[in-house]
């Protein structure tokens, strides 16, 4: 995918091994959610199903942020669809954070885009529509993080995650 593709869309991030979504899976998930797919989002399924994110994030609300690890497959969505507690009808899940949380688009809700966590009981509506959300996405930047001594406490580090970790220092 060309750098180009991407600007068609305002990202600032870079994405990587997106491709075409096939027409068959886009007509299934089409026929499950009871309505056609927002044009913005279908030309970039178009060239970007399933592409991975370089870091990043974007706000969630006032205080809150979130990240982007991938786009879901058109072809996965359904199946991702049963994980989302209380997802609309007219709803699907586009990308899927670091943490096991969703963004999902809300055709019922003329195109909107939210934010589901799975540890609050009601979505976060992130932007107007899909071109709004991915312009909203930005590189993540480490010196934004900033903590006071003492502030950690403790940490969990996945298992998988570390051995990749430790795969990349040899």
């Amino acid at each position: 995918m060309s750098w180009a593709q991407v600007e068609r869309f305002e990202m600032k991030i870079r994405l990587t091994n997106g491709k075409a979504a096939a027409p068959g899976d886009i007509a299934a998930l089409q026929r499950r959610i009871g309505t056609s797919l927002p044009s913005d989002y279908l030309e970039f399924i178009a060239v970007n199903d399933g592409a991975r994110a370089q870091s990043n994030s974007f706000k969630v609300g006032l205080k809150n942020g979130s990240d982007v690890t991938g786009f879901i497959q058109v072809k996965e969505i359904i199946k991702a669809m049963s994980i989302i507690e209380d997802l609309p009808p007219k709803a699907f899940p586009i990308t899927r954070d670091s943490c096991g949380n969703y963004v999902y688009i809300d055709q019922g809700k003329n195109g909107a885009v939210f934010f589901w966590d799975h540890e609050v009981p009601e979505s976060t509506r992130i932007a107007d529509r899909f071109s709004s959300f991915l312009e909203m996405i930005e590189p993540f930047d480490v010196a934004s993080v900033k903590l006071k001594p003492g502030q950690v406490k403790s940490v969990w580090i996945d298992p998988e995650f570390l051995k990749k970790i430790r795969e990349q220092e040899k």
